[in-house]
């Protein structure tokens, strides 16, 4: 086998092929990818067995047709460094010769015969959504996610499509984030996605891609599919939380501010707060939005911002990082928080379709 290569659409596509390559495997082949050279292109395939993506690269003169295994990490790094716009790949006896003007490399293989096959796609309910749009759900909601693998049970993404309504909804316990698209289908399914799935879709949509994405959701399997791109993933098999019963039907008290202000105030008041109970109070008064912080070993940190307040006011902790982790995924050039006591969780508006709740620390 042998092909000539865009050196960063190859790079661009092994990333997103190699996100499903895990780790660690008790099965060392899986450590690789499949390059597989065609009369019309290249196809590069990994799966984990538990996940598959797979890419199509037209970007590429074919000289030899063939397959290979390539070592997922090693040959991602050796693109990044590589600084030529285009690079040559040659595989002999289980050995691929990367070469570009830079320098020639060999990278160690094995039998491509051996790689598992892609299995058989199950028939699911289907609808399509804008390559944009389904990104920006997808980062409007992973971050909210359970990160511990003890907190299995919400340790994905819901995928919830209802009433011509797709919504994507992340909690770990403590914070609720939902992001949701109206779309012109009358598809229904509620299947929860994991996080590395979608991380590696997200990889494989450009920001405010036209371009139509179909999402195939099965009893046990969820496929996306672009023109170019296909990720097959496993379902995880858990009751999501009913988190409609979790968002706020009323607040006593609104605040709307500009999110730059809102974010700078709350990063410099977040530096002091204490390391082991990350907590910044919120003290709504009028027309004003007073945060605080204090540790004992690093000292004490008072911000106060112009803010749009209508209601009671009032005060309620907050963990700071959840609230600038969102911030970071907001569109808006103005959020909106409505709160009521402090022992109420509160809503953000951080989008035209993006609300985040999120409980309140108690403390003094």
């Amino acid at each position: 086998m042998k092909i000539l290569c865009d050196r960063t659409a190859l790079l661009d596509a092994v990333n997103v092929v190699s996100s499903v390559v895990p780790v660690k495997s008790t099965k060392p082949i899986l450590l690789n990818l499949l390059l597989r050279a065609e009369d019309d292109g290249v196809v590069l395939f990994a799966t984990d067995l538990e996940m598959a993506a797979r890419i199509r690269l037209d970007a590429v003169k074919v000289a030899k047709k063939g397959s290979m295994l390539l070592p997922a990490r090693e040959t991602a790094a050796l693109l990044r460094e590589i600084s030529d716009p285009t690079v040559t790949l040659e595989s002999i006896d289980q050995r691929c010769r990367i070469e570009s003007g830079g320098g020639s490399f060999v990278l160690l293989g094995e039998d491509p015969a051996q790689y598992p096959e892609e299995a058989k796609v199950e028939p699911g309910k289907s609808l399509e959504i804008p390559a944009g749009r389904l990104l920006r759900m997808i980062q409007e909601t992973v971050f909210a996610a359970a990160r511990e693998e003890t907190r299995y049970a919400i340790h994905g993404v819901l995928v919830d499509a209802a009433a011509g309504c797709l919504r994507f909804v992340a909690t770990d316990g403590r914070r609720l984030a939902i992001s949701y698209e109206n779309l012109d289908t009358k598809t229904e399914f509620r299947v929860v996605v994991p996080l590395r799935a979608l991380h590696t879709v997200a990889k494989a949509l450009p920001e405010g891609g036209k371009e139509l994405v179909r999402i195939d959701a099965g009893s046990r399997q969820i496929v996306f599919t672009t023109g170019k791109a296909q990720l097959v993933s496993q379902l995880l098999e858990t009751r999501f939380p009913d988190y409609e019963g979790v968002l706020p039907k009323s607040a006593d008290t609104t605040v709307e501010i500009p999110k730059a202000v809102l974010e700078g105030a709350l990063r410099r008041t977040a530096i002091l707060a204490a390391a082991d109970l990350r907590m910044v109070r919120f003290e709504v008064g009028p027309q004003q939005l007073r945060m605080t912080a204090e540790s004992s070993q690093r000292g004490r940190a008072d911000v106060s911002v112009d803010a749009d307040v209508k209601g009671a006011g009032g005060s309620i902790n907050f963990n700071p990082d959840f609230i600038l982790e969102a911030l970071r995924v907001s569109a808006l050039d103005t959020v909106r928080l409505d709160m009521s006591d402090d022992s109420m969780p509160a809503k953000f508006t951080l989008g035209e379709s993006f609300t985040y709740v999120v409980m309140p620390i108690s403390g003094t």
